[in-house]
């Protein structure tokens, strides 16, 4: 079993929001498996750690001059 001690969940509005994102991309990269995601109930919740490390191995992946430009 999963140890959440620790552990942060946000929905998908606050986790689209800490991207700048919009909502429904968000939901499109969990449907993706690009973003991992939880249903508790009928919620949807993103562990804000989880998505810390994803985003961080994204970064890692980039050539260094791309790193922060849009």
């Amino acid at each position: 079993m999963d140890d959440f001690s620790g552990r942060r969940f946000i929905s998908v509005k606050d986790a689209a929001l800490y991207l700048s994102v919009h909502e429904m991309t968000l939901r499109t990269w969990i449907n993706e498996k690009r973003i991992k995601a939880i249903r508790i109930g009928r919620a949807v919740r993103v562990d804000l750690r989880s998505l810390n490390a994803d985003l961080e191995a994204q970064l890692a992946g980039q050539p260094a001059d791309r790193r922060g430009r849009r």
